[in-house]
């Protein structure tokens, strides 16, 4: 789904001072779309080397109309600076939340994970999404696109078989565990809805939230508060080391806000999306240079 290249600035000691990343989406959507990600230590800022980063990736395009994309951190306000100086606009601001576990209201998330709505059942998927499974996680990850995007002009993905064999042989190269939920509709066996959540035995304060999702037919039944409780139920007993649950929003995304508030998670940053075409791009990098 996509490919990845990375830069890295070293000092001549050889310690990493910044990283560039650059992402082209390879599927059968979003093939205008370049993803590019910068990081400068802070006493190495406003030294030209994102901008040199950026001279590397651009020499790089054989066509003038791409978009790229780039994320900030609220907490890093150098960043939006940077972005806003090469010309690129805002398009989606997402809420950053974590949930210390050592504060989870286990009584509520027991009755949440008790709620068993009439017509589903959940599966749990915890290694490599096995075969009868395959069809409904594509579903689940697709079920993503309902999420909001703001003024992005981010097309929906789709998700085949090999992407998800292909995320499986990630997850597992990198050591990382996967614990995924599946609400399943009786009458049909599609999906209805999905929680997923990654850790990094590594990293063993945090367990990452990824997707959550209702399928749109299927809202207004409980099934968010259901996955996500009885998700919250299982880790929390399964990795005790972990200290804190971290998600991301967008700050538009009312419904799913409102349950993770409900479960205790409080803001810990804010992050917006930028997009900018590569003629920008490409007169902010020759002012620099004149």
């Amino acid at each position: 789904m996509m490919e990845f290249v990375e830069w890295l600035a070293r000092l001549g000691t050889g310690d990493i001072v910044a990283t560039g990343s650059l992402i082209a989406f390879t599927g059968d959507t979003n093939q205008r779309f370049r993803e590019v990600g910068l990081s400068v230590l802070p006493d190495h800022r406003r030294q030209g080397i994102a901008r040199r980063f950026l001279e590397e990736m651009v020499r790089s395009f054989d066509r003038d109309d791409l978009v790229l994309s780039f994320f900030t951190n609220a907490r890093v306000p150098a960043g939006e600076a940077f972005v806003r100086r090469l010309g690129a606009g805002e398009t989606l601001r997402a809420r950053f939340s974590q949930l210390v576990l050592a504060d989870l209201d286990r009584g509520l998330t027991r009755e949440w994970a008790r709620l068993d709505p009439a017509g589903y059942h959940l599966a749990w998927i915890d290694g490599d999404v096995p075969d009868r499974y395959v069809a409904n996680v594509i579903t689940a990850y697709e079920a993503m696109n309902t999420a909001p995007r703001g003024t992005s002009a981010l097309e929906d993905w789709h998700v085949t078989v090999e992407h998800v064999r292909e995320f499986d042989r990630s997850r597992s190269a990198a050591r990382r565990l996967r614990r995924l939920l599946l609400a399943i509709d009786d009458r049909t066996g599609e999906t209805a809805g999905y929680t997923e959540v990654v850790y990094d035995p590594r990293t063993p304060h945090v367990i990452n939230q990824q997707g959550t999702a209702v399928i749109p037919s299927h809202r207004r039944r409980g099934l968010g508060k259901w996955v996500k409780a009885a998700m919250l139920e299982r880790i929390v007993d399964e990795w005790p080391a972990a200290r804190l649950v971290r998600t991301g929003n967008a700050s538009v995304n009312e419904p799913m806000l409102a349950i993770n508030d409900r479960l205790g998670f409080r803001y810990a940053w804010e992050s917006v999306q930028w997009e900018a075409g590569v003629p920008a791009v490409r007169r902010y990098l020759e002012a620099g240079r004149r």
